[in-house]
């Protein structure tokens, strides 16, 4: 058992009987988790961009060195640390700060075998990695009471019988790792929640879709089950895959509406269907079908392709043709043939 006296006397220690999380700080929490900021975390646009220095204007000397200047070693420092400066190297010129560079130079002089650089890198991180644990372990411990206090709001409201709150975020949707700090799994707006909601209405009726494909394929044969119906379950997985936990259908829920879709006629699934596509506000016409496994898989693989292209900025600098290159080879992946020549142009 620890003796500090920080452990004894902190109020917002969920051990502590009697900590409370007030309203205040409630809505301040959800402000936070919002817009990204918090703890070491100022908002975005207050934020130095990186490879930005932080006095773009340069040290104005007459304010320094004349007369009631600040004239302390730290100041000079701080404004040399954020001097951005350009570095070359093999692989091209990039932008950085003077901080940067320093860091970046003795973890290469480390690396090289240098005892003194290895000693102070080894230092600079045991410190640097200790306040993050710091860090971790006070948002934590914020959160922790956040979770506490809407689970037991929760839980009065369904004693009494009435209709629970759905706080955002919700704690179910709040993982607390004492390694990554906390993490939000679910939504955190009114609008993130009607997405979620959206995206579960149409993985409910691609089930029925998929139902309605395979009665619509009844009198066709096919050699390879691949080519067989089986798109519009692919993509219900896949949008099953996509939502939160608290949103998605376990294997029992998943069978059960795949077996209430067959208990339908054809005539039920085609009109429900239809009505279902409508009401999502999506023009697809009576009867349609969604294709084969085979199309459905390769149209997830180019959903996937290009989703995480864009989030890691593989397509930034792309020209259309890098583009169409790209789709070429996940299609000759799938065994698709396809003419490049013809398809570039």
């Amino acid at each position: 058992m620890s003796n500090s006296k920080a452990d004894q006397n902190d109020p917002l220690d969920p051990r502590e009987e009697g900590s409370t999380l007030s309203e205040e700080s409630l809505q301040e929490l959800r402000r936070d988790v919002v817009h990204d900021t918090g703890y070491k975390k100022p908002p975005k646009h207050t934020q130095f961009k990186k490879g930005q220095s932080g006095n773009p204007k340069g040290r104005p000397r007459k304010d320094d060195f004349g007369p009631g200047a600040d004239r302390s070693a730290s100041k000079l420092l701080l404004q040399e640390a954020d001097r951005s400066i350009t570095l070359t190297d093999a692989s091209g010129s990039t932008e950085s700060t003077a901080i940067e560079a320093v860091a970046r130079k003795q973890y290469l002089t480390a690396m090289k075998g240098n005892p003194l650089a290895q000693k102070h890198v080894i230092e600079r991180y045991d410190l640097a990695e200790r306040d993050r644990r710091q860090s971790i372990a006070e948002e934590i411990k914020i959160w922790r009471l956040y979770c506490d206090r809407t689970r037991k709001e929760i839980a009065d409201a369904k004693a009494k019988g009435e209709t629970p709150p759905d706080p955002l975020p919700h704690p179910d949707d709040i993982v607390l790792d004492l390694d990554k700090g906390v993490q939000f799994l679910g939504p955190l707006l009114p609008e993130h929640v009607d997405a979620i909601e959206e995206a579960c209405r149409t993985r409910d009726l691609l089930i029925l879709q998929d139902e309605l494909d395979r009665r619509l394929a009844e009198d066709t044969d096919v050699d390879d089950p691949l080519d067989g119906p089986g798109a519009a379950l692919l993509f219900a997985c896949s949008l099953d895959n996509w939502v939160p936990l608290r949103w998605r259908l376990s294997d029992g829920a998943m069978a059960s509406a795949m077996m209430r879709a067959r208990k339908l006629t054809k005539r039920q699934l085609l009109k429900t269907v239809y009505q279902g596509w409508r009401a999502l506000g999506r023009q697809v016409p009576r009867g349609e079908t969604f294709g084969s496994v085979r199309d459905g898989r390769l149209a997830l693989k180019l959903s996937y392709k290009f989703v995480r292209g864009i989030k890691d900025g593989d397509f930034d600098n792309s020209t259309t043709e890098d583009i169409a290159e790209v789709l070429m080879d996940i299609f000759e992946e799938d065994g698709v043939r396809v003419d490049r020549d013809s398809a570039v142009a």
